[in-house]
C-alpha cells in the first residue's frame, strides 16, 4: 500500500524538480548576462549592436528541436524499457501509458525538426 502511494509521489517530485533545475539554471544564464553588460558598460566598452543581439541570442530552433527530440524520445523508450521489469499488469500498463507521452513529444519535435528549412 505504501509503495503504491509513494510511486506518483515520487514522479511528481522529480518532475517538479528538473522543471524548476530548468528555470532556475535559464535564470542564472540571464544574470549572468546582465551582469557582463553592466560591466562592460561601466568599463566605458561601447556595446555595439552586434554584440548585444549575439549575447541575447538563443540557440537555433532547429538545433534546440533536435535535441529536445532526442532526449524525449529516449527517455519514452526508457520507460517502456523499464515497463519490462515488472510482472504486475497495472504497474506495466501505468509505466507505458506514462512513457507514451515523452515519446510521441520526442517524435513530434523530431518531425519539426527534419520539417523545418535550414537557414542559410
Amino acid at each position: 500500500m505504501f509503495m503504491e502511494l509513494m510511486i506518483p509521489i515520487v514522479l511528481f517530485l522529480v518532475v517538479g524538480g528538473v522543471a524548476v533545475a530548468y528555470f532556475f539554471w535559464n535564470h542564472k544564464n540571464r544574470l549572468a548576462i546582465l551582469s557582463t553588460v553592466q560591466k562592460a558598460i561601466e568599463g566605458g566598452t561601447i556595446l555595439t549592436p552586434e554584440l548585444l543581439a549575439r549575447l541575447g541570442a538563443t540557440a537555433d530552433p532547429r538545433i534546440r528541436d533536435l535535441r529536445r527530440g532526442i532526449v524525449l524520445f529516449f527517455v519514452g523508450l526508457a520507460g517502456l524499457a523499464a515497463s519490462l521489469f515488472f510482472d504486475q499488469a497495472d504497474a506495466v500498463a501505468g509505466i507505458r501509458a506514462g512513457s507514451m507521452l515523452p515519446l510521441m513529444m520526442g517524435i513530434g519535435f523530431l518531425l519539426v525538426w527534419k520539417l523545418t528549412p535550414e537557414r542559410s
